[in-house]
């Protein structure tokens, strides 16, 4: 007998300009891909439209608040590293 599990290993974080955009099926300002490398560390990747430093923060106040202690990113051609403490001051204009 076979027996199988399934993990969410990508995500998606789309930007809108309101409240409910992804709920009334709005088009998406930008869009950012997270995936999930373990319970606490993502790469995020894919980054395409509107991706303002305001909405870089608030993409990271979503993914601290959902548990993730570490993102990666790639930057000019660098890996980048970030730790996600309590201390950050990030908006936390995200739904």
């Amino acid at each position: 007998m076979t027996h199988l599990h399934m993990t969410p290993e990508v995500s998606t974080i789309r930007v809108y300009d309101a409240p409910g955009g992804y709920e009334a099926r709005r088009a998406y300002l930008g869009i950012m891909t997270v995936s999930h490398l373990s319970d606490t560390v993502v790469y995020l990747h894919g980054a395409v439209g509107k991706i303002d430093r305001a909405t870089h923060r608030a993409a990271l106040a979503m993914l601290r608040e959902r548990g993730v202690t570490t993102v990666q990113y790639e930057r000019r051609g660098q890996m980048k590293i970030l730790e996600l403490g309590k201390s950050h001051q990030l908006s936390n204009n995200c739904t």
